[in-house]
């Protein structure tokens, strides 16, 4: 016979669940039972809401149970006009889907600007590298012979033909060629540690 009584009076809290008030009350006191009435009722209202606003299921979902555990966390706090424990359910689901979205954008916008400073960086590195290397080149040039130098720099500087040079040097186009030869493989020589 006692089983019968807390039985019916079982049935009356659940059925009492259907009053908000009564509802937060047993939350606020660490109800189990009401915190699964709570579920049942608004889970998959608050999964289809959120799955509207955000357009990924899977990022509904996970929103959706933060949202429960929140509420759950924070049962002891609760003081609810009437009428509005749905609403303050779907307010903390809203809040952390536009959290969420703060962060990604937080995390967007640094990761550009880290993007940002590495061509930054790159840029500098490069071009101090390049005029490193620019230096080195000049030094090895003027590290050839006379002629040779006159020749190569003739030929790359002042980009004239062997011809040219032949007529301007007064030396034969084969000495030419011997000297930017020469100048090429020595630069070559010199120059291929730094490069």
């Amino acid at each position: 016979m006692y089983g019968y009584w807390e039985k019916l009076i079982n049935q009356m809290d659940r059925n009492s669940y259907h009053d908000e008030n009564y509802l937060v009350q047993e939350l606020r006191k660490g109800s189990e039972e009401a915190y699964g009435h709570l579920f049942k009722q608004y889970h998959q209202e608050l999964c289809n809401y959120m799955a509207a606003i955000s357009g990924d299921l899977g990022l509904s979902e996970d929103i959706v149970q933060q949202s429960f555990i929140k509420l759950w966390s924070n049962r002891e706090k609760l003081f609810l006009k009437e009428k509005s424990l749905k609403k303050y359910l779907f307010k903390i689901a809203y809040n952390l889907f536009i959290d969420g979205k703060r962060k990604e954008k937080k995390e967007y916008e640094l990761l550009e600007s880290l993007k940002q400073e590495a061509y930054l960086d790159m840029l500098e590195t490069d071009t101090s590298l390049f005029e490193e290397r620019l230096k080195k080149v000049e030094a090895e040039i003027e590290n050839l012979p006379e002629q040779c130098k006159m020749v190569f720099l003739l030929s790359k500087k002042e980009g004239l033909k062997y011809k040219e040079i032949s007529e301007k040097l007064h030396i034969s186009i084969k000495t030419v060629e011997v000297h930017m030869t020469k100048a090429l493989k020595r630069l070559k020589a010199q120059l291929s540690i730094f490069f």
